[in-house]
């Protein structure tokens, strides 16, 4: 018995679409659609938006000369511990007699740097300690601004952990005796060795752990002068001179640096101005991770 007409002509309308629409498939097709045609269309390929730099159409930039003179040394930042019991718990490595904590920082393991990206990071002078203090407390450097010109420069954040739960959030929100200091970023908890994901295309700045307090640190240059900085991680995924896109997996939860129990410390600057990122994200498509047992916090920041 041959189908109705209508019928036939809806069936055909349905291929001819699957065919047309990138990523679709055909009716009564099982399975899930194939990655190759799922893939989004990377931004070097996208005609609507500039091409990346080249190396040589960059100019090169020699930190030492443009940063304050005291920044120039390679000592560990040094911090004020409030009240007295919270030295008490800090580890004895990262005690000092005047009842500061010094660099205290974890192992650092990340992949050797290599190729075209350690190429640029050098050109740019990124990866290094004045690197990423400049990124912290000051505007980045047109040089810098350049070479992520052509990056996206939507306004929304992927939430950088996905699943995490988050912690304190940002702002003078302290608790008992120490609620009158400012937290710079939020945390998110999660189990060691969960993802970290990058909440915006950027150029890895820096990579490491030279920032006191803060263990293996990523920091991540974005479009008009935003960056965003990962704290705490287990492992890093990158370095300095490498481009990363939107919900890409940088680092891994981790405690390293002054953190009591595994969770991200994220900080989003504009021009080395912090900002509350907590109103900027994008919701967050996956599952809630279940509570850990300890709260994720630092209370350092």
């Amino acid at each position: 018995m041959r189908p109705p007409a209508r019928i036939a002509l809806v069936a055909s309308a349905a291929a001819l679409l699957a065919v047309a629409i990138p990523g679709s498939r055909p009716a009564g097709a099982q399975g899930p659609i194939s990655e190759e045609r799922r893939a989004p269309v990377p931004p070097e390929s996208d005609p609507a938006r500039p091409s990346r730099p080249a190396l040589a159409d960059l100019a090169p930039l020699a930190i030492e000369e443009r940063v304050p003179r005291q920044w120039l040394h390679n000592e560990p930042d040094r911090y004020p511990l409030r009240p007295a019991r919270w030295r008490r718990r800090v580890p004895r490595e990262c005690r000092t007699q005047g009842g500061y904590r010094d660099h205290c920082s974890g192992e650092l393991r990340m992949p050797t740097p290599s190729g075209p990206a350690a190429a640029l990071a050098e050109h740019l002078d990124l990866g290094g300690r004045m690197a990423a203090r400049w990124l912290m407390h000051k505007r980045p450097f047109d040089e810098w601004l350049a070479a992520v010109e052509h990056l996206d420069p939507g306004p929304r954040l992927t939430f950088p952990v996905p699943g995490g739960r988050r912690g304190r959030g940002f702002g003078r929100n302290r608790r008992g005796s120490i609620a009158h200091r400012r937290h710079n970023g939020v945390d998110i908890g999660a189990p060691e060795g969960h993802p970290i994901v990058a909440a915006r295309e950027g150029l890895v700045a820096y990579a490491g752990n030279e920032l006191t307090g803060y263990g293996n640190v990523v920091i991540l240059l974005h479009h008009e002068g935003y960056s965003t900085m990962y704290a705490h991680c287990v492992d890093l995924e990158v370095f300095a001179g490498q481009y990363v896109g939107r919900g890409q997996t940088i680092a891994h939860v981790g405690s390293t640096g002054f953190a009591w129990a595994p969770h991200l410390h994220f900080e989003w600057r504009q021009r080395g101005w912090v900002r509350d990122p907590g109103r900027h994200f994008l919701p967050d498509p996956h599952p809630l991770l279940p509570p850990l047992q300890s709260r994720g916090e630092d209370p350092t920041r």
